[in-house]
């Protein structure tokens, strides 16, 4: 008897299915939904909770009713407010409404490069991100400026055009001012042609389990010599917009004994985004690895500080940096 379903059972069973099928979407999809996708999917993968000291209970415990109540734009500024608080800006959320982040850039002068102040004997594009040039106040130096680390790899091989034509300069300038990062093979390009010999520059690992402390062992990564070395006396100029990738860069420079830094602290930002949509179609993405300078010191929030602080001045119609860089080098 039990084992029979009446056609009237299955038909009323059938109905069910499909309006549950049709009812999924819509609840994965409301404000409620997104908010749980976004928490549940945080809570397993982002990389720095504890590092930060982040109850992330709390947050849902604090914000999972208001997210509740909101429509879309409130519950956008709900995901904004949580993203922001982290203090990370490798966390992001993408909607129709904007790019929505931790604005890392605002704790210190950030803007890129003024190349109007940069006086050069003959200014040379070596590809879309690599310009430069001889000095013209100090004709022996040569001064190049890294655009970003985010376009196509074959726009960073030109660096070992660009050291061919500085191979007669007693030092360099490499001016990293404005350079938000991008892709880490990049910077690993350009670094290997002022390597010396195969040098630990940085370690890392994976968020890899539930809980926030669950990750893979330190994977530890090194910069090697690649192509023709420049080896002479060299300066980085940083400031508060170098991030990501930028630093990495700067962590493989700093390894090698000819290279110096100065400006100021860099951004801060080490955690190799990973990208997820939600339910609404918004896209997000935050830190899935935690990194650390090769001899072992988080600086994710903090900044890798320069050997030489020079900031520059509203008022001054000079690039104190540069120059600071051009003493140091003579």
């Amino acid at each position: 008897m039990g084992g029979i379903m009446s056609k009237k059972t299955f038909l009323i069973l059938l109905l069910v299915s499909v309006w549950a099928g049709c009812l999924k979407p819509d609840i994965e999809s409301s404000s409620t939904g997104v908010f749980q996708s976004f928490w549940t999917e945080m809570d397993r993968h982002y990389a720095y909770f504890d590092y930060k000291g982040t109850d992330w209970d709390a947050i849902h415990t604090q914000y999972a009713p208001q997210a509740a109540q909101a429509d879309e734009e409130a519950l956008g500024d709900l995901l904004c407010t949580i993203i922001q608080d982290l203090e990370d800006g490798h966390v992001n959320l993408y909607t129709p409404a904007g790019i929505c982040g931790y604005p890392f850039w605002e704790r210190g002068p950030s803007g890129a490069p003024d190349l109007e102040r940069i006086s050069l004997t003959a200014a040379v594009d070596f590809s879309t991100v690599l310009y430069g040039g001889y000095l013209q106040q100090q004709p022996e130096l040569g001064y190049i400026w890294i655009k970003n680390f985010s376009s196509k790899i074959g726009e960073y091989a030109a660096i070992g055009e660009a050291l061919d034509y500085f191979s007669g300069s007693r030092g360099l300038i490499i001016d990293l001012r404005g350079n938000g990062g991008g892709s880490d093979r990049n910077s690993e390009l350009v670094a290997g042609h002022f390597a010396t010999k195969e040098t630990l520059y940085r370690r890392f690992r994976y968020r890899n389990g539930p809980n926030h402390d669950d990750f893979t062992p330190w994977i530890e990564d090194n910069i090697a010599p690649l192509g023709n070395t420049y080896t002479k006396p060299v300066l980085l100029l940083t400031n508060r917009s170098c991030f990501s990738s930028t630093e990495d860069f700067i962590l493989a420079m700093k390894r090698f004994d000819h290279v110096q830094t100065v400006g100021d602290t860099t951004g801060g930002g080490s955690g190799n985004p990973i990208f997820r949509e939600l339910p609404n179609g918004w896209i997000y993405r935050f830190s899935h690895w935690q990194m650390q300078t090769a001899d072992g010191h988080f600086f994710e929030g903090i900044g890798l500080p320069p050997d030489h602080y020079q900031l520059p001045s509203a008022e001054d119609t000079t690039d104190r940096i540069l120059l600071e860089a051009i003493d140091l080098l003579d």
